[in-house]
């Protein structure tokens, strides 16, 4: 065989075996099918070109391209041909751990929204800001370690805390002490048991319609007493709103108001005469002279009745006298 053809069978022969290492270990991008999208960020964090892109956790293509674009960040994939990537698919960037790549990952988009077309651009979710995170966490542990260091300077009082806590159910468990004995005896159950059947007797004594409370549940009387009165009540509200009846007159009725109004402006004309001091009440009422006349008479019958007094001694003299002349 001559040195050509011996040349070109290990060449073919290193090409094929070239292309299955390719095939095994990683995908060839001239002979793989498949379809590009774009999608734009703020920020990609750790992403890097040629990471993979995940339809909900499954690996459907890797990213080709990222670079700006007018202010934003585009990513580029270059996914399989059978990925089902819908126009509504949300990318987001996410970390398969603190430590972790970064990847793009997608979601299924609706049952409705169509199949996104090469070359379609998909909406975006922005990433979560690493720093951030870190920050968060660094903040957490500072204060974990703050909440250890009080421990620590108050140890002494923690363990007397827990000790004493140890004693008191230590104590608890043997059925000393309050909390003991409830725990331990079974007065309170029992009493509360017949506080719980005492209390079902009675209901059922009330449902049967037994006592005031049962018969005010069964018996209709007392609804039918009450829906009489009602009626009672309604009738005589009709009679007093159709002016039937002395308190309907009265309330419906303007003949007492006016004649009221009458009496009291004829009393208040009299009033006014009085104290003006016409008629008999107004002289009464005005002239000083009644008074003094009153007054001289009052005093004219002291005088009399003094005299009198004074004249009693002699006038029974004189009948004593006149007594003893006729015998």
């Amino acid at each position: 065989m001559r040195t050509e053809a011996m040349v070109g069978i290990f060449f073919i022969v290193g090409l094929v075996i070239l292309l299955a290492v390719f095939e095994f270990i990683g995908e060839i991008p001239f002979l793989t099918k498949g379809y590009s999208l774009r999608s734009y960020f703020k920020s990609v964090g750790e992403l890097r070109e040629g990471n993979p892109v995940k339809l909900q956790g499954v690996e459907v293509g890797k990213v080709s391209k990222i670079k700006i674009v007018d202010g934003k960040i585009e990513v580029k994939m270059e996914l399989k041909e059978e990925a089902p990537v819908k126009k509504d698919s949300v990318a987001s960037i996410r970390l398969t751990s603190l430590l972790g790549t970064s990847y793009v990952n997608l979601t299924f988009g609706s049952s409705t929204s169509p199949v996104a077309p090469p070359g379609s651009i998909l909406p975006s979710e922005e990433p979560a800001d690493i720093n951030e995170i870190l920050a968060k966490v660094e903040s957490s542990v500072s204060s974990i370690e703050a909440m250890f260091g009080a421990f620590g300077e108050n140890k002494e009082r923690i363990s007397s805390l827990l000790n004493n806590l140890d004693s008191v159910l230590a104590g608890a468990a043997k059925g000393e002490g309050t909390i003991g004995k409830l725990l331990k005896d079974d007065s309170l159950y029992n009493e509360v048991k017949e506080t719980f059947a005492s209390m079902n007797e009675i209901a059922v004594s009330i449902n049967q319609g037994e006592g005031t409370l049962g018969k005010l549940l069964k018996d209709e009387s007392l609804y039918n007493e009450t829906k009489k009165t009602v009626a009672n009540l309604g009738q005589l509200s009709e009679k007093l709103t159709n002016a039937k009846g002395t308190f309907g007159k009265l309330l419906n009725d303007e003949t007492l108001y006016n004649e009221t109004t009458e009496a009291a402006t004829n009393l208040n004309s009299i009033l006014k005469k009085v104290n003006k001091g016409e008629g008999t009440l107004g002289k009464l009422v005005s002239d000083d002279t009644l008074y003094f006349d009153a007054h001289h008479a009052v005093t004219k019958v002291e005088k009399g009745v003094d005299t009198q007094e004074d004249l009693a001694p002699l006038s029974t003299l004189g009948a004593a006298f006149g007594i003893l002349t006729i015998f």
